[in-house]
């Protein structure tokens, strides 16, 4: 069963609070594989653009309570708003 967008950001998100960081990074890559193969407009919203350089600067800093905010909301309401 493959799981949507939405309930693959809460997850990673939720991994990335449990500590568990190299699970969260791989589920991290899907869920930017599949925006970018499945939701290409969110990828086109200069929101994401501004927003995916923060995410990944946090991965980077292994700031994880950080990049699971911005998994389970700012990116979760991005996707949920009506383009």
């Amino acid at each position: 069963m493959s799981l949507n967008l939405e309930e693959q950001l809460r997850q990673t998100a939720h991994l990335f609070r449990l500590g568990k960081e190299a699970q969260a990074s791989v589920e991290l890559r899907n869920c930017l594989e599949l925006i970018q193969n499945d939701y290409s407009e969110i990828m086109q919203l200069t929101t994401f653009q501004q927003m995916l350089p923060r995410m990944l600067q946090a991965q980077e800093q292994h700031d994880w309570l950080n990049l699971a905010d911005y998994l389970e909301y700012e990116l979760m309401a991005l996707i949920n708003t009506p383009t």
